[in-house]
């Protein structure tokens, strides 16, 4: 039995390659010195996330619990942590029944998509019927809901979320790792474009190569890099970077996102609403970008207005707009003391807003603030 002042993280799938965040977020809430015990269905690359204490309920249990809402060995942990943290909105409504049996707290996350689900597409998924059914339930019985952004504040207020449960705790980034000495890029050569994320529709990547394309018929001489990791849209990108006779270098998913920070001299992240309205929530790409010192280039998409400061700390664009990212770029190949400039504004601004520290503290406040409360009337 774990100390009574363990907390319950509550992720279904502990964790899939994309959602570092997660359990950088949760080592640091550990070495703190608050234990977090963990509740999966499945254990997900324990390889790569080692460092944690999970408790997954596998094939048998797994389809209790979920259609449920109990099972044995999940009781077990409910009734040894003292608040339970739900990551992913749509995760939240599974804890609501051990929330009330144990009479514990309740934290929900939202992170991107789980703010904008309900629509027609989303409800075919059976993972979604849970939440689709029980949302305002959870919204009534839930103490705090955190969001990325007040972006997705807004948009989760409008669904009927109670505004003053809505805490805005914006992702924490171990900075340092990204705070090493930059290449320095020889006269005359080509300008370094940087690419990184998941190959799927609301990364917009389709849009980056385009205007890409667009800079190198300008005259321009460009280097681009994409750094995914192999997701299901890699191969129609493959096609149409040939398709433009652009040359690419696509990195290895395994390779070093900071390296590939340092050797560059622009992120571009041109993201945009996914046709079943998917978007991003604050892409932890941009904090990693903005702290290696990276002059940002992205679109007026959720969150990203929050974390980039146009014309201080990068450029911002409509989202699809190819033709605008293409005008960015060109721009800052031809001012390279201006990209240095939002490369300085952008680490500023991290260090300030988007530390692991402040993230972690963030959590804390929100966990104390909670213990020894009685829980919200189960209506």
């Amino acid at each position: 039995m774990l100390p009574a002042s363990a907390i319950g993280w509550l992720r279904h799938n502990f964790l899939p390659p994309s959602e570092t965040f997660i359990y950088t977020a949760l080592r640091a809430v550990v070495a703190a010195g608050t234990p977090v015990r963990v509740l999966a269905i499945n254990r997900m690359c324990a390889d790569k996330f080692p460092d944690a204490e999970v408790t997954a309920l596998g094939s048998l249990e797994g389809p209790l619990y979920w259609s449920t809402g109990w099972s044995p060995r999940q009781d077990r942990w409910a009734s040894s942590v003292r608040l339970i943290h739900a990551h992913m909105g749509y995760t939240g409504v599974h804890a609501l029944a051990a929330c009330a049996r144990h009479r514990l707290p309740l934290v929900t996350s939202f992170y991107g998509h789980d703010v904008s689900i309900g629509g027609s597409r989303d409800l075919l998924l059976p993972a979604y019927w849970p939440y689709a059914l029980l949302r305002r339930r959870l919204f009534r019985r839930g103490d705090r809901f955190l969001v990325l952004s007040r972006h997705m504040g807004a948009a989760l207020a409008a669904q009927g979320c109670p505004p003053a449960k809505i805490r805005v705790v914006p992702l924490g980034v171990p900075l340092g790792r990204f705070a090493g000495p930059r290449s320095a890029r020889p006269a005359g050569a080509p300008l370094v474009v940087l690419m990184v994320g998941r190959e799927v529709e609301k990364k917009g990547f389709d849009d980056g190569l385009r205007a890409c394309a667009q800079v190198r018929a300008a005259g321009i001489a460009v280097e681009v890099r994409v750094l995914g990791t192999g997701d299901v849209l890699q191969p129609a990108l493959r096609r149409l970077a040939e398709a433009l006779r652009l040359p690419v270098d696509w990195l290895a998913p395994s390779s070093d996102v900071a390296q590939a920070m340092a050797a560059a001299d622009v992120l571009l992240v041109p993201s945009r609403t996914a046709a079943n309205g998917d978007q991003e929530g604050t892409p932890t790409v941009i904090c990693e970008g903005s702290a290696a010192g990276l002059a940002i280039v992205s679109t007026l998409h959720a969150g990203i207005p929050e974390q980039v400061e146009h014309e201080r700390s990068g450029l911002l664009v409509a989202e699809r707009d190819v033709a605008g990212m293409a005008a960015a770029v060109i721009a800052l190949h031809h001012d390279p003391a201006r990209r240095a400039a939002f490369g300085a504004a952008g680490r500023a601004k991290m260090a300030a807003e988007y530390s692991l520290p402040a993230h972690r503290d963030a959590l804390l406040t929100i966990y104390d603030e909670l213990s020894g409360r009685a829980p919200a009337a189960n209506s």
